[in-house]
């Protein structure tokens, strides 16, 4: 119980009120959800990670890890499972771009999410001045560098500095918000 004041009166006067318990019993006594089902609550955008200077060398995956860091120096980050084969591509220093995909581009975003042998197959990519692929009907594109890489838990953080940034589409955005694709 707590005293409040008494709007009715317009006094100042003080009544006692019951306050409910910070968690409604109904939601104590639910079973605990999942981590990952929390974590899917946090509506994000979906980019694609390249790298890669040969075409046999060429890689990219689906993310929704990435976070802008610094404007000044402009940087950003994003992570990838310390189970990626392809983690160790991401040498410092060396070239990769990040595709801001619009939601035209689900398709392509479910395909550099699956399998790896398949992913420059039949793929429409243009190369930037990077020399690493990029995909042109994305709604925006940095080019960048590896700049650190910090092993934490079962993912490592990749910071990259920014070296140029484009706007190319004025599509809708790509989102994912309980592990599915939604519009805005």
């Amino acid at each position: 119980m707590v005293d409040a004041p008494d709007s009715k009166s317009g006094e100042g006067n003080f009544v006692r009120v019951r306050v409910s318990p910070a968690l409604p019993i109904d939601l104590i006594m639910k079973k605990k959800p999942s981590l990952t089902s929390i974590f899917s609550l946090f509506a994000t955008g979906i980019t694609i990670v390249t790298n890669g200077n040969k075409k046999s060398e060429y890689f990219g995956c689906t993310i929704n890890s990435f976070t802008s860091v610094s404007l000044d120096p402009a940087m950003f980050l994003f992570c990838l499972g310390n189970y990626n084969k392809y983690l160790k591509t991401f040498k410092l220093d060396s070239p990769l771009n990040l595709n801001f995909l619009s939601m035209s581009q689900k398709k392509l975003s479910n395909k550099f999410a699956s399998d790896v042998d398949k992913r420059w197959i039949n793929t429409n990519y243009s190369i930037a001045k990077n020399k690493v692929p990029f995909f042109k009907e994305s709604l925006g594109l940095i080019e960048g560098k590896v700049y650190k890489k910090v092993k934490s838990g079962d993912h490592t953080i990749i910071i990259c500095k920014i070296n140029d940034f484009y706007k190319m589409t004025p599509k809708k955005p790509l989102i994912y918000y309980k592990s599915t694709y939604q519009t805005i």
